[in-house]
């Protein structure tokens, strides 16, 4: 019996510490590794008139946040010739619905390297870019994602704050 009440304590706490890291990461300048984060507020603003996206054709992680929301998500970028794409799996994490409401306001704001630039995203339907995606995501991350659900690409497109 004083087994199961430490057990029942201990369960109780984790989920206190637990609930405790996300409403925390809501509160916090963007997200917490795979956590979503709040707004995000640091970081230059960089013009918008510059569409090379090459310099972050070997950034990992950039962090995303849509227009109107007061939440941030970390995504993953891929560049060829100068253009940028995020993807998305539809399959991971669980739950996941940002890419939804891309198709009726693609305005978000990336942060890259702490700068952040404003945005339009759109999905892009180009038939050469699932195989590109494919070996650009192999070739950055080792792996590709999960893709039971399907991809989406987004394009990225510069645009005025």
């Amino acid at each position: 019996m004083k087994i199961l009440r430490w057990l029942l304590r201990l369960v109780v706490v984790l989920f206190v510490l637990v609930a405790a890291l996300f409403l925390g990461a809501r509160l916090h300048d963007g997200p917490l590794g795979p956590i979503p984060g709040g707004a995000l507020a640091s970081g230059d603003w960089v013009d918008p008139a510059s569409p090379d996206w090459s310099f972050a054709k070997d950034v990992a992680e950039i962090e995303l946040q849509l227009e109107g929301q007061s939440t941030s998500r970390t995504t993953w970028i891929l560049v060829r010739d100068g253009s940028a794409w995020i993807p998305c799996s539809l399959s991971f994490p669980p739950g996941k619905t940002w890419y939804q409401r891309v198709a009726s306001d693609g305005r978000a704001v990336l942060r890259i390297d702490g700068k952040r630039y404003a945005v339009t995203l759109s999905q892009d339907a180009d038939p050469t870019l699932p195989d590109f995606a494919l070996a650009e995501v192999t070739r950055k991350y080792g792996r590709p994602p999960p893709s039971e659900g399907g991809v989406l690409l987004f394009r990225v497109e510069p645009r005025a704050r």
